[in-house]
């Protein structure tokens, strides 16, 4: 019997979607975690709220994803929220900055907390 090496589902809570990532983010399951963030943007998500509690591993290639998905919501002032990442994960953000370019929250409340205050912020500056 196969394990299945990715999951992703979409959830709403308090009328934001979340994405629940489980499993493992490499090479092979690259293009399946770029499809599921890319349906939140096309959707018109501007700050993406991605769960990673269920994330064992993720090499290059899902920061890459990460990466080229920021490049389409950075324009727009949107954002990329990372929440329940694992010490391993939160190591290598740390140890490649980007820790910098994607926040990390210890809850989903926590990080949409977070980006109301910034869609409030940015309201009152228009």
């Amino acid at each position: 019997m196969e394990t299945i090496r990715l999951e992703t589902q979409l959830r709403n809570v308090d009328g934001r979607q979340v994405l629940d990532v489980k499993g493992e983010v490499d090479v092979y399951t690259a293009p399946q975690f770029k499809e599921a963030v890319n349906k939140m943007v096309d959707s018109g998500e501007k700050h993406l709220l991605i769960d990673m509690s269920g994330v064992r591993y993720m090499d290059s290639s899902g920061f890459g994803t990460l990466l080229s998905v920021m490049k389409r919501l950075k324009p727009n002032g949107g954002s990329i929220n990372l929440i329940n990442v694992s010490g391993p994960i939160d190591r290598i953000l740390k140890i490649t900055r980007l820790n910098q370019v994607f926040a990390t929250y210890a809850s989903v409340d926590e990080a949409i907390r977070a980006t109301q205050e910034s869609n409030s912020s940015a309201e009152a500056v228009s």
